[in-house]
This record gives structure tokens, sequence and C-alpha cells, in this order.
């Protein structure tokens, strides 16, 4: 997998009880107030007050924005190994919760399950946001090939639905934090836990309508990979489209150690991170012009959340029975075409 991180996990780090358990609940709070689209109230409840782990967990991103010419002692105090591994681990936790959380609302298939959580904001950004994803779609569906290939209708129309949605939520969701932003060191941790929430709600949805388990193990591996994507193309998409096969045929995926899916998520960790914090970095700088940066990270959230759709509708594909016959005799992509 060679797209991702290459670092060596110590299983000696350790984050104690406390600061596990505040960190998850913080993450848990944010994640289910912005699937509901309460997005605004992600200041004004004390139980999502940030606790000192997420406190210092931005200021390692913020850390990672400041400018190339910072000295090397202050290198030094922020990327210690320890203190590198002690983040991987935060943000995996952090990754993991939003995963066990975010069935607290519906899969965005229809407009009734998407509009009683459907974030409240301006109008006009609304009508925007719904113009901007829906001309996207239109291209993909009408002028680009579909790098779906299914005779499952139902698949095609409820993914295409849940990525509609789920985008826009993401992009107003984005939106709205940056409109009740304070000026805190964790506005920006808070904006990725809100699209992330989005994000995975959308790829757990159309991860079932291919009828896979997401309570699996394997499939949490596989969505995770969706969602730091290098795009349909790339190598990384590329090994969860095999694994996706392996899967769905039920071949060897009881034979993958647990060990191995725990240190591809532990990369998946460390590349998010790296992917977010470049993001986030290019917004923060919009975020200085009134109503431009909102516009900004609306159109970067929704669009971004878009093509993360449609790399799990492409991964997730359903297999048609004439092409598994096909398929049968050839070898197992795991483990011998997969480069972990």
């Amino acid at each position: 997998m060679t797209n991702l991180p290459t670092y060596e996990f110590s299983d000696d780090i350790h984050i104690d009880s406390l600061t596990t358990q505040e960190l998850v609940d913080w993450t848990k709070g944010i994640a289910e107030k912005c699937l509901q689209g309460k997005a605004s109230s992600v200041h004004s409840i004390d139980e999502l007050t940030p606790p000192e782990s997420a406190k210092s967990l931005a200021s390692q991103i913020r850390y990672k924005n400041r400018p190339s010419h910072t000295s090397l002692e202050e290198q030094q105090t922020f990327y210690t190994t320890t203190d590198k591994q002690i983040e991987i681990e935060k943000t995996l936790l952090i990754l993991d919760k939003i995963y066990d959380s975010v069935e607290v609302v519906p899969y965005f298939r229809t407009e009734e399950d998407f509009s009683p959580n459907a974030p409240n904001y301006a109008p006009f950004q609304t009508i925007l946001s719904s113009i901007a994803i829906r001309s996207v779609q239109s291209v993909d569906n009408y002028i680009l090939p579909s790098f779906c290939s299914t005779t499952n209708t139902s698949y095609h129309k409820h993914a295409d639905r849940s990525i509609f949605y789920n985008s826009l939520s993401a992009g107003l969701s984005s939106a709205v934090i940056a409109h009740v932003s304070k000026g805190l060191k964790t506005d920006v941790l808070i904006d990725v836990i809100s699209t992330l929430a989005l994000q995975i709600h959308m790829v757990k949805s159309i991860a079932s309508l291919a009828g896979l388990d997401i309570n699996d193990d394997a499939v949490r591996t596989l969505i995770y990979l969706c969602i730091i994507s290098d795009g349909i193309k790339g190598s990384i998409v590329g090994t969860a489209k095999e694994l996706a096969i392996i899967i769905m045929r039920k071949m060897v995926i009881d034979k993958i150690p647990k060990s191995v899916l725990k240190s591809i998520n532990k990369r998946v960790a460390m590349k998010l991170l790296s992917k977010e914090v470049g993001d986030k970095g290019i917004i923060n700088l919009a975020l200085l012009i009134p109503f431009v940066g909102e516009l900004v990270t609306f159109v970067s959230d929704s669009l971004g959340t878009y093509s993360i759709g449609q790399v799990a509708k492409y991964v997730f594909c359903p297999i048609d029975d004439q092409n598994e016959n096909e398929n049968t005799d050839s070898p197992p992509p795991y483990p011998g075409r997969i480069g972990l």
C-alpha cells in the first residue's frame, strides 16, 4: 500500500483511561450534533467543552500549519517519537468513536431521512450548494463513464442520494462551524470531526447497500481506506477495491490477521491527519476574509465529501452474478497481490 505512510508503531504507547474517555465522549458529542444538523450548538453546550487531550491534539495540528522557519528547538518539542505516536493513537480513537456513533441518525437515502437532520443555515448557501453538487453529479452520471458497472439499479439510486445529501450536509455544517467559530485551538479539530462524521455516515450507508457487514473489522478498515482515498485511479483505491472483492466473495477474509488491520488503521490515521491538516490550513487563511471563508469551507467540504462518495460507490459496487462466475478461478488478491 504504497500511498500510506511507512512508520514503525510501538505497542508500548498508552493513553490513560480518563484521557481516553474524555476524548471519545467529546468526539461523540460533536459528531452527533453535526449529524443531526445542529452544528451551530458545538460551542454552546457544556458537555462539548474541549478536554485537554483534544486541545493538545489541536495544538499539534496548528503547529503543522506554522511557517517552515520555525526553530529547530520548537520542532523537537512537538515531534518526539512518543508525541507522534500519541497523536496517532488519539486520531485513531477519534476515528473509531465517529465510526461507532454515526448511526445515531438514519442513512440519508431519501429526502424524508435527510430533512429532519439538515443543517439550518442561510437559504442562499443551501441553494448554491445544492446546485453545485447536482451539477457535478449530472456530469458524472451523464457525461463521464461510470466506474460502477452493475445491473443493481437500486444500488445506484440509493448510493447517489446518500452521496448528495451527505455532501450537502458536510458543506453546510462546515460553513456553520466557521460562522460560529470562537477562535479556539480546537475549532479546526471540530470541523474535522464534523466532516468525518458525515463522510463515514455516507460510506457506511454505501457499504451496507452492497450487503456488507459494517460491524466487521475488515469492512471498517475498508471504509477508512475510502475516506483517505487518492482518487478512483489512485493506488489506495486500487487496494480497497481488491479488498472489497475479497469480502464480497467471502474468500479468505477470516485469515486476515487483526494485527494487520490494526496496522493499516494506524497508517490511515497518519494519512488522515496530514490530509486534513493540509486542507484545513488553506481554509483557515480564507476565514480571514468575511463571508469568503464560509463559502470556501462549504465548497471544499461538500465537493471533497462528494469525491469520497464516488470512490465508495466504485469500491463497493456489487458484483453481478455473471462477473462473479467469470472470476471465481482467479487467485485471491490477499495476501499475494496487495502490498501492505
